[in-house]
């Protein structure tokens, strides 16, 4: 979600205005009324960049709200509160149904002057993504799931050999499909094992519980499975995938609605 968070940065481009040079501490923007009759204007100049940009960036459109304290404090990066909403957007090449972030902090200071542009206060967002099968089934196409499939099968050798896993989500249970084979004598079409499971938050991670076992596949220990699941993890990776290595994340709350994955979370950004 970097591109996502950082992306509204297009903002501070805008030229044109005349102002007065503006304190910008922390403790001065946040403790005195401020008010110019071009605040209003450049708010809505910043929405419309932000807007912009995000389109081009993932195809959507994102519904924009944003205040800041003055218009040179604007102008140098800082701003007040932001929130983005959006659906059915591209980001990392994964498409994600809905997008909400909102901005927990109220003073946000980021150096757009440099490349990349660095954080410059401590920033907080939380915030609220729906995600298909669609979305886990691309990010499992990505090359680096390979490690975590040889992860597994360095494990499970000689017994068995994962050859690839996708997704489906049916009456709001996760369905995970493994295709396998044997490492010893192989046959010559893929076997597919299917298992389903709830999901739920533990200790800050994803984890698979309730999980049933397609009869075909007999008398297999139901935690044998669920641990299978855990490793295999198409949702934790897509998340990963989703990640900055600028930005801190917490999941808080993890559902599925609607045959879509619900989560809640926290962003943290240390400023340096």
């Amino acid at each position: 979600m970097k591109k996502i968070l950082l992306i509204f940065l297009c903002f501070f481009m805008f030229t044109g205005f005349c102002f007065a040079e503006d304190k910008y501490s922390k403790e001065y923007l946040q403790n005195h009324k401020h008010f110019s009759i071009m605040n209003p204007i450049a708010e809505r100049i910043a929405k419309h960049s932000i807007k912009s940009a995000l389109k081009k960036e993932t195809g959507a459109n994102f519904d924009v709200k944003f205040e800041g304290y003055t218009l040179s404090s604007m102008k140098k990066g800082i701003f007040k509160y932001l929130e983005l909403t959006g659906e059915n957007l591209v980001s990392e090449e994964i498409p994600i149904s809905y997008l909400h972030i909102k901005s927990l902090s109220d003073y946000n200071y980021i150096d757009y002057t440099q490349e990349p542009p660095v954080f410059k206060s401590d920033m907080k967002f939380e915030y609220e993504m729906f995600l298909t099968a669609e979305s886990m089934n691309e990010a499992l196409k990505h090359s680096s799931y390979n490690k975590v499939i040889n992860k597994i099968n360095n494990l499970a050798y000689p017994l068995f050999q994962i050859k690839g896993a996708s997704t489906k989500i049916i009456n709001n249970k996760l369905y995970v499909l493994t295709e396998y084979n044997f490492p010893i004598v192989s046959v010559s079409k893929n076997r597919v094992f299917v298992a389903s499971s709830d999901i739920r938050v533990e200790n800050g991670e994803i984890k698979a519980f309730d999980v049933k076992l397609d009869s075909a596949y007999g008398n297999i220990e139901l935690n044998k499975v669920a641990n299978l699941l855990n490793l295999l993890n198409p949702l934790g990776f897509t998340l990963d995938l989703l990640e900055s290595k600028h930005c801190d994340g917490n999941i808080e709350y993890v559902d599925i609605v609607d045959n879509k994955i619900k989560i809640n979370g926290k962003i943290f950004i240390k400023g340096e």
